[in-house]
């Protein structure tokens, strides 16, 4: 078949995913990222070999929406990172399972007794 076999390239993939180009990795290859609402950011670092899953939320923001306080005083500018990146294949899917774990690990309830 040709190049244009109607196929989505992995590009379009996460373009479907939500995720636009943003410029270019610290160590080389693309970077894309996907702001998923006012507080979470996913970004992506795409190798030739795999794909560097990271995310950020603006805990500050999100406290202070709520009358919260993060610290002494200085609530602005507290972010929420993991601890560590996730290397994932070159597969969308791998990518949106990744997302969908991360979501559903985010989900906190602070009035739960078990904490």
């Amino acid at each position: 078949m040709g190049a244009d076999d109607g196929a989505a390239t992995f590009d379009d993939q996460l373009e479907q995913l939500g995720f636009r180009v943003a410029g270019s990795s610290r160590r080389g290859g693309r970077m894309w990222t996907l702001a998923f609402n006012r507080i979470l950011d996913f970004t992506l670092h795409d190798y030739d070999d795999a794909i560097v899953l990271t995310w950020s939320c603006d805990l500050g923001a999100y406290a202070l929406e709520r009358g919260w306080q993060i610290g002494a005083s200085e609530t602005a500018g507290q972010e929420l990172y993991p601890q560590h990146d996730v290397r994932l294949p070159l597969d969308a899917e791998a990518i949106r399972g990744e997302v969908t774990r991360i979501l559903a690990s985010l989900r906190l309830d602070l009035g739960d007794p078990a904490l």
